[in-house]
């Protein structure tokens, strides 16, 4: 697919779209499940993929009937999602190539998450990849994360780029919600854990970042 000649700006999420991080972050939910004494399924990770760290914590542990209040449980996912990213992080198909694509093309490139940013900088900085970003929108920079189009109207401020010539990257419906209530035009790209979900409010749906192509 190709970008819109409009574009001048790129709007990237983090998990699952440039790291296997949600691969990573299923396999450490499912681990905290049975110490639980529950499992953790694929509809759990639908249900919460691409949230704000307020409603999945509140939600597994609600899910988990845990003794944990929210943010101990999110305390808890952080620090054995560290382990696990130490070992088996990846990229995912595509993102270097896409990346210096835009790059080419004068684009300006943004990082918009969920997650916090001392974490965004960490994974960004294995990879060096961190340089390659204009700004970043980490999830203690807005008061509202995804499905709220706040993250993704503040990334437009940051680089004075109005939203419509903004083309924002998500594997979540999440995300694409929040990008297209901020005005942006929305590329998903789902990963096996959106399998089911409905991706009609993304103006294209791709299955890999190597389909992208520059007008």
């Amino acid at each position: 697919m190709k970008i819109p000649l409009q574009t001048k700006a790129i709007l990237f999420d983090m998990d699952g779209v440039i790291f296997n991080t949600e691969d990573l972050a299923h396999d450490v939910f499912g681990s905290l499940s049975h110490k639980f004494g529950y499992s953790f399924e694929e509809d759990d990770h639908r249900t919460i993929l691409g949230s704000s760290q307020e409603f999945w914590s509140e939600y597994l542990v609600n899910r988990f009937k845990s003794d944990l209040n929210a943010n101990e449980f999110a305390l808890l996912f952080w620090s054995e999602l560290h382990k696990v990213t130490n070992s088996d992080l990846k990229l995912m198909p595509g993102v270097r190539e896409s990346i210096h694509l835009f790059k080419e093309h004068g684009l300006i490139l943004c990082l918009v998450s969920n997650s916090p940013r001392t974490y965004i900088e960490d994974l960004l900085g294995t990879f060096d990849l961190l340089k390659m970003f204009d700004c970043i929108v980490a999830s203690e920079d807005t008061v509202n994360g995804k499905p709220s189009p706040e993250p993704y109207l503040k990334a437009a401020e940051l680089i004075q780029v109005d939203p419509s010539m903004c083309v924002v990257i998500e594997d979540s419906i999440n995300g694409v919600r929040s990008a297209k209530a901020a005005g942006c035009f929305a590329l998903a790209v789902p990963t096996v854990h959106a399998l089911g979900l409905d991706y009609h409010m993304a103006d294209i749906v791709i299955h890999s970042l190597n389909e992208i192509e520059m007008s």
